[in-house]
């Protein structure tokens, strides 16, 4: 059996080999090319339909919207410009508006200024000299208040002290008395009041030791007042004054020395407002 199925595949093989044989070694022909030459395109046939001319028409509305709203934009920005234009001009004319009027009420509160000033009462505190020689006992400062202007002075309050130290610049005492000896009101009628410190601080009376302390130039003679009032407008004034008593290096001929009121303390102590 095994030797019949060899003899059959042998024979089959027998069989196939002229024809693979042939079938690979035979060439190949290669077919001949054509060429086609197109001298003319046939004509094409298109048709329109309802659904084009939709489109078109479409399209051109949104042109057209697409125009107007470009329109509109810029007049929308022409007229937001013209607005600027006018609201920068506005500001301008408002600041200059606000320049004048601020011009004008300085110019008023100035000519008003100037008339309560020219108007209104205004007291001075002058210091009379001090008799001479000093002599003991019971010393007297006499001073006078008079009136500047041309309405009346409302005093609230006041003080007149006189006191004997060993410096010639005054104390820090805040301690004010006593009070002057002048009217509540000062009028145009009387603009000159003169009123006298009675006593010394801290003794009422010079002793003999202070005036010869005094003339040597060892103790010296403090004066310091005010004047508390109003004016007529209603506002409230000042009037301060802090002296001290300094006796010249020179003598008189009868052996005497002559003197006079100094200024002491800063510019509060001596203001009139």
């Amino acid at each position: 059996m095994k030797l019949l199925a060899f003899a059959t595949v042998v024979c089959l093989l027998a069989a196939t080999a002229p024809a693979m044989q042939s079938h690979t070694s035979a060439p190949h022909t290669a077919e001949p090319q054509q060429t086609v030459k197109v001298s003319e395109l046939p004509p094409l046939s298109i048709t329109k339909d309802w659904k084009d001319h939709a489109y078109w028409a479409f399209t051109l509305l949104l042109a057209v919207v697409g125009g107007l709203q470009v329109f509109l934009l810029w007049g929308n920005l022409r007229a937001i410009e013209r607005q600027a234009i006018q609201m920068e001009r506005q500001t301008g004319i408002l600041q200059q508006s606000v320049a004048l009027a601020e011009k004008s009420a300085e110019t008023a509160r100035q000519n008003l200024e100037l008339f309560v000033s020219r108007e209104r009462g205004h007291l001075r505190l002058e210091l009379l000299p001090l008799e001479s020689p000093l002599h003991p006992g019971p010393a007297k400062v006499s001073y006078k208040i008079t009136l500047h202007g041309t309405t009346e002075a409302y005093v609230t309050s006041s003080c007149a002290r006189v006191e004997v130290t060993d410096a010639s610049e005054p104390a820090a005492d805040d301690h004010w008395f006593p009070a002057m000896n002048i009217p509540q009101v000062i009028t145009p009628e009387q603009r000159v009041i003169e009123a006298q410190v009675q006593g010394v601080f801290p003794r009422p009376v010079l002793e003999q030791a202070d005036v010869e302390a005094i003339e040597a130039g060892k103790k010296f003679v403090h004066f310091r007042g005010f004047v508390k009032y109003k004016d007529v407008f209603g506002a409230e004034r000042w009037t301060r004054c802090r002296r001290v008593w300094e006796l010249s290096q020179l003598r008189n001929p009868d052996g005497t020395r002559s003197g006079r009121w100094s200024r002491r303390g800063g510019a509060k102590d001596n203001s009139e407002t």
